[in-house]
């Protein structure tokens, strides 16, 4: 009688000799069209923030010359520039960590040794990393945005109190 539990002597992934099976290197080399395709949407989508960080900059420095709601109006291009930016830092980190996955991705297709399997998932593994890390941050913004906004609220309450 077979044991149903028993594992599977196939694994697809890497064979005795330093290889990678066809199975891996399949599933991985079907993977590599989207990730590239998302790759080049960060970095088309950091060039967009680039270029509307520059237009509201651009348009802040010329409005500051105006009189004093105009220039009040024209810092706030210019903080909005800045953190436009900054966000379009944040957007090229995960293209570029994208990007070297695809890279990866080919030499393993090309080479279909472990080392660059490995390659590969360590790239991959950065991303993640980074993704992971964004979410804790975007939770814990969500949190104390949270609180700030009860505090206010709360704050206003008391004040119409009085």
């Amino acid at each position: 009688m077979e044991n149903p539990y028993q594992t599977s002597s196939h694994t697809g992934y890497a064979t005795g000799d330093g290889r990678v099976g066809p199975g891996c290197l399949r599933a991985l080399a079907d993977t590599r069209p989207w990730v590239r395709f998302c790759s080049v949407l960060g970095f088309i989508s950091s060039g967009f923030m680039l270029l509307f960080g520059v237009v509201l900059m651009f348009g802040g420095a010329v409005t500051m010359a105006g009189s004093g709601n105009a220039a009040a109006f024209a810092g706030m291009n210019m903080v909005m520039g800045i953190i436009y930016f900054l966000f379009a830092g944040v957007y090229l980190i995960p293209s570029i960590k994208l990007w070297k996955y695809g890279t990866a991705i080919v030499r393993l297709i090309g080479s279909g040794m472990e080392a660059d399997l490995e390659e590969a998932l360590h790239q991959q593994r950065g991303f993640w990393k980074f993704v992971g890390i964004m979410v804790i941050l975007m939770i814990g913004f969500m949190i104390l945005s949270a609180f700030i906004g009860v505090f206010v609220a709360a704050a206003g309450a008391m004040s119409t109190m009085r």
